[in-house]
C-alpha cells in the first residue's frame, strides 16, 4: 500500500498533537508555522497566537533568554541538532519556566530547511520531606 502526501499529512498532524512535548515548526527565521497542544499549554499561546511570530520572542523575552536563543540558532545553522537543558522560558503569563530543549533541523524534499524544537517542562525537585 503507497501512502499519498495527504496521508503523510494527516499522520504527522496525529504524531505532532499527540506529543507530550511541547513542539514548535518554524522555518529557518524562527516564524512559528505550526505549533501544538502541549505547546499552548506549557506557555499558554494559541495556535493563533503563536503562527507567524517568531519563536523567541513568544519565549524568549529577557536579554539572557535572547542570548541563549541566538545561541542555540546559530547552533543548529551548523550543526543541524541542538539539546540544551534547565533552559528558562517565559510563559505568556510573565512566568518562566524551567525546560529542556532539543532541536533539529530537517529538509523536506524540495529543500526547504524546517526546525523542529521541542520543550519539555523539567519538574522542580522535590526536598526531603515535601
Amino acid at each position: 500500500m503507497q501512502n499519498s502526501l495527504e496521508d503523510y499529512s494527516r499522520i504527522f498532524d496525529a504524531l505532532l498533537q499527540n506529543s507530550q512535548d511541547a513542539i514548535a515548526l518554524c522555518d529557518t527565521d524562527q516564524v512559528i508555522l505550526k505549533i501544538n497542544r502541549a505547546f499552548t499549554e506549557l506557555f499558554g499561546h494559541t495556535e493563533e497566537e503563536a503562527v507567524g511570530k517568531r519563536l523567541d520572542l513568544l519565549v524568549a523575552t529577557t536579554p539572557e533568554m535572547m542570548a541563549s536563543s541566538d545561541m542555540q540558532v546559530d547552533r543548529i545553522r551548523i550543526w543541524e541538532k541542538v539539546f540544551t537543558q534547565a533552559v528558562h522560558r517565559t510563559r505568556k503569563d510573565g512566568s518562566t519556566v524551567p525546560v529542556s530543549i532539543e532541536g533539529n533541523v530537517f529538509r523536506l524534499a524540495n529543500g526547504e530547511r524546517l526546525v523542529l524544537w521541542n520543550y519539555r517542562e523539567i519538574p522542580a525537585e522535590e526536598g526531603p520531606g515535601d
